[in-house]
């Protein structure tokens, strides 16, 4: 029985490895962003940071700044100073958020860049 359960042998298939949009990847980061085969590929990475950007600020509005509703946000937690504790939790979320929105101001830049570039050397 045991020789049985050796004879099946499992293998690893490297699908991921092997893909050809893996290739690509490197090329957002670099200079080759304005191909033409990676322009929607970029956008869609700038339109996604600017929306982690935006659910950052979004959540961070959306947090309870009352000490009553902050003690019904954690109702088995006692919190001595509820107010502060938000202010912190607030803090952070707005420093997150800024990650997102620089880097998708990045893309921004490097998008614009390289239109400003093409019409300049198309007139």
């Amino acid at each position: 029985m045991i020789s049985q359960q050796n004879e099946h042998q499992l293998k690893a298939h490297p699908y991921f490895i092997e893909s050809e949009d893996i290739d690509k990847i490197h090329t957002l980061f670099g200079p080759g962003t304005l191909d033409s085969n990676n322009k929607q590929l970029a956008l869609a990475l700038e339109l996604a940071l600017y929306s982690l950007f935006c659910s950052f600020i979004f959540v961070m509005i959306l947090l309870p700044t009352h000490p009553v509703a902050i003690q019904n946000l954690f109702p088995n937690t006692q919190l001595n100073d509820p107010v502060g504790l938000m202010i912190w939790i607030k803090m952070a979320l707005f420093i997150a958020s800024l990650v997102p929105l620089f880097w998708a101001l990045h893309q921004s830049s490097k998008r614009l860049k390289g239109r400003l570039f093409l019409k300049r050397h198309k007139a």
